[in-house]
């Protein structure tokens, strides 16, 4: 009798598991595309510039840019504006801009890399600018992106040297590429870089809904989240995460962050470059500059940083 009671217990302790797994991968699949599809412009409480394209489209028509495009991999068309350098360098830098934003974005840097004498290519990210997609994809497809332009600008130079300067979310996917096994770039320049999406997804959420009782889900939900987002896309959580990829940077290496920063906290920047790998990694902070906004605070800084970099190690 005892026996038959314990059997049938452990039958619905069985029957249980198997509804709150699946339950959990429902959920978790739920979850991972709502972290891919959510409103991150409302959640981070950033204005959204996407499609605003109209400033590089005039000064591509005044100033006789390049414009260009690449295919991605899955079909996805990316387009970019070329500016070649008048003294026929090799060097070359590509400008990544921010969430929400586009290639006009990145402007502003243009001159730095003019006057060293760079070629320079700005991009459109997949979800922004002219690029096709719908949203950004965190790093699941950019890496692959990335190495489409690479591609890109050695079919048009193969003795090129190219580098990555990248602001908020365009720092992570540089952090993201010169950890991953594609890497191409010769240095990586990180401005405002965040360093767990997930982390950061979940505090914003919390500041966002007000909600902890949805946080908890979220945490509850994590092992699930994972699960899911390896099946679709046979990636772990850590390959969208520049806390882990900058482990495996060898490149030079330089961060750079506003200490009034409420997006992403400066102490970001200082977990990054302590767990960066490379052995010429170099943190400055602009003080009293918020989020991504040193070029327009600190513009003479910004660009002597930047050029006293560049000029000792590339």
């Amino acid at each position: 009798m005892i026996r038959s009671i314990i059997k049938g217990i452990a039958g619905l302790a069985a029957v249980l598991i198997v509804l709150a797994t699946a339950a959990g991968a429902y959920a978790g699949n739920l979850a991972y595309n709502e972290f891919r599809e959510a409103p991150w412009d409302q959640i981070l409480g950033i204005r959204n510039n996407s499609r605003h394209v109209a400033p590089i489209r005039v000064m591509e028509k005044e100033r006789g840019w390049e414009a260009v495009r690449v295919n991605a991999p899955d079909g996805t068309i990316l387009r970019g504006t070329y500016i070649a350098s008048a003294s026929h360098s090799h060097k070359t830098v590509i400008l990544l801009h921010g969430l929400y934003q586009n290639r006009s974005m990145c402007l502003g840097y243009v001159p730095i890399y003019q006057n060293l004498g760079y070629n320079i290519l700005l991009i459109d990210q997949r979800g922004h600018g002219e690029s096709e997609g719908e949203h950004t994809d965190w790093g699941l497809s950019e890496m692959e992106d990335m190495d489409m332009w690479m591609q890109w600008l050695r079919h048009r130079d193969s003795q090129a040297v190219i580098g990555l300067h990248g602001i908020s979310l365009g720092a992570a996917m540089a952090l993201l590429y010169a950890g991953s096994d594609r890497q191409q770039a010769a240095f990586v320049i990180a401005d405002s870089s965040y360093g767990n999406i997930i982390s950061m997804g979940r505090e914003k959420l919390l500041d966002w809904t007000g909600d902890k009782n949805l946080v908890l889900g979220y945490d509850l939900l994590d092992p699930f989240f994972q699960a899911a987002m390896l099946v679709h896309t046979h990636k772990m959580v850590s390959s969208i995460e520049p806390a882990h990829a900058v482990r495996f940077i060898k490149v030079p290496v330089l961060f750079l962050h506003g200490s009034a920063d409420t997006l992403v906290p400066v102490k970001t920047a200082q977990s990054l470059y302590d767990q960066c790998g490379s052995g010429h990694k170099y943190l400055h902070v602009f003080q009293d500059s918020p989020h991504a906004a040193a070029i327009e605070t600190d513009r003479r800084e910004y660009m002597r940083t930047v050029t006293n970099f560049l000029e000792e190690n590339v």
